[in-house]
């Protein structure tokens, strides 16, 4: 549970546009959801993926957890209106189990390099074949 945790909270962004690709694939047979979900998804883009700065809402900044989840919401709601509902429960437990597995599976402590692995090549040495060099060395005839 507590990689689960930590996955989630590292992957979130991640995460979030997979499930948001799952959703609009499961959408493909349906155009007037699709053309209200891509409507929706330029909001996630500009307010949840493409900003640097805080959203800040009547003088108050809006964390990113509580923009995540009105902007799930948003998005539930307009496409249970647009009566796809099924098709988007049925494309949300695809992404919980997607998710799930993602992060039950993937551990964490593999993702930084030391210092000294950089100091010696980094991941650069493992692909290279040990002592040869990256590229391939010609010489004239």
């Amino acid at each position: 549970m507590s990689r689960i945790r930590r996955n989630l909270y590292y992957f979130h962004f991640n995460y979030s546009l997979i499930t948001l690709i799952i959703v609009f694939l499961s959408l493909i047979y349906h155009p007037v959801s699709m053309i209200v979900f891509l409507v929706i998804f330029i909001a996630w883009f500009f307010l949840y993926f493409f900003r640097d700065d805080p959203i800040v809402l009547f003088g108050r900044t809006i964390n990113d957890r509580v923009a995540l989840v009105v902007l799930g919401v948003v998005t539930i709601v307009a496409l249970g209106l647009a009566k796809v509902g099924l098709n988007v429960l049925v494309a949300l437990v695809i992404g919980v189990v997607v998710i799930g597995l993602h992060s039950a599976f993937r551990v964490t402590e593999d993702l930084f390099l030391d210092e000294q692995e950089v100091a010696n090549g980094g991941m650069l040495s493992d692909f290279s074949g040990g002592d040869q060099p990256l590229r391939p060395t010609y010489t004239r005839r």
